[in-house]
């Protein structure tokens, strides 16, 4: 299973690269106008995503700043946020090369950003992490097509066939 979360974490850097070379044809104001989806524009959307990454992040690690909120958008620019975007990729990526087996079957005992004490499956959790990102690239993806972007293809088995990641761990 440590290999799967690590192809899915080169997957997720793949994957966001092409989303961002998409989110890079809208104009600011098309970046952040509001729109009836979660966290209210393309732009807050993708800076949910890399403050969740960073929130799992340092439940995993516990490396890396605290994140109190999911829901502000430290980064106003798609650069900046891009930039951010790559360290927390580099994050994930060292996390999945580390990741011991033996800790998969272990409980991750953290607290929610409300503060409630939780204990969850840490296989479960990291499931998660790459599920959400999965998720919310999903919503933007659908939102550059009501700008007018057919954005490219981000499926795992379309960066499988690109990259032969999974094959080549085997």
């Amino acid at each position: 299973m440590t290999k799967l979360f690590l192809v899915k974490a080169l997957y997720n850097r793949w994957a966001n690269a092409r989303l961002a070379a998409d989110m890079a044809k809208l104009s600011p104001e098309q970046l952040t106008a509001t729109c009836a989806v979660n966290f209210g524009s393309i732009l807050a959307i993708a800076n949910h995503l890399l403050l969740g990454d960073r929130l799992w992040l340092h439940r995993f690690t516990g490396q890396g700043e605290p994140v109190a909120s999911v829901d502000a958008v430290p980064y106003a620019t798609l650069p900046a946020l891009t930039a951010a975007r790559h360290v927390e990729e580099d994050r994930a990526i060292a996390f999945t090369q580390k990741l011991d087996p033996q800790r998969l079957g272990s409980v991750l005992a953290y607290r929610t950003t409300d503060g409630t004490p939780m204990a969850l499956p840490l296989a479960l959790c990291i499931d998660h992490f790459f599920n959400h990102q999965t998720h919310h690239r999903g919503q933007i993806h659908g939102l550059l097509g009501s700008h007018g972007i057919k954005a490219a293809d981000i499926d795992l088995l379309g960066f499988e066939r690109e990259t032969s990641a999974y094959a080549n761990l085997l």
